[in-house]
């Protein structure tokens, strides 16, 4: 997302953004949900058993969705006083430190 917003001037100027902070968290409260679902009624356990990487897929997925969800807070917290680059330095930095923080709580 960094270069993305180095190369183009649009980027995080579309009118979704304004809404986003409030779309974010509903897509990954549903996506916790499916993947809990799916992980212990059985059909996405068993498949993970002979295919490893499709766990990765998954934790890829919900890192990317939860980052772009503090970057939607920030955007419309910050709105234009700062610039789109340190919006998504700031959203990789708070979500590693509560990724960190939920590590070690639990």
């Amino acid at each position: 997302m960094y270069f993305q917003v180095k190369k183009s001037d649009t980027f995080l100027k579309h009118r979704l953004w304004e809404k986003m902070y409030i779309v974010m968290p509903v897509i990954v409260f549903m996506s916790l949900v499916i993947v809990m679902i799916l992980f212990l009624t059985g059909p996405l356990s068993e498949v993970t058993q002979s295919n490893r990487w499709l766990i990765y897929v998954v934790m890829y997925y919900m890192l990317f969705v939860i980052n772009i969800t503090v970057l939607a807070v920030i955007h419309k917290v910050k709105q234009n006083t700062i610039s789109n680059e340190s919006k998504i330095g700031y959203s990789f930095v708070w979500t590693s430190l509560v990724l960190i923080v939920i590590i070690f709580i639990l």
